[in-house]
């Protein structure tokens, strides 16, 4: 049995409040919207980090050290 009803909709519980989703739709707009908000958030740290120069995994730090090397 769900915990909130329809009704419920706009009240404040426990300081929050409550947005009554209706059914299995309303649960995959909510998933794209969190994995689009993963997304651009992941997107930003890489941009981040490349203006940085930062590197990314070991097998990338371990590709610039190497450059690095060769250039002297």
């Amino acid at each position: 049995m769900p915990k909130y009803k329809p009704s419920d909709d706009g009240t404040v519980v426990g300081g929050k409040v409550v947005v009554y989703m209706h059914g299995p739709q309303s649960t995959a707009l909510l998933d794209r919207s969190a994995k689009a908000a993963v997304a651009k958030a992941t997107a930003a740290m890489l941009a981040s980090a490349a203006k940085r120069g930062a590197p990314l995994c070991e097998e990338c730090e371990r590709a610039r050290r190497e450059l690095e090397g060769k250039r002297g």
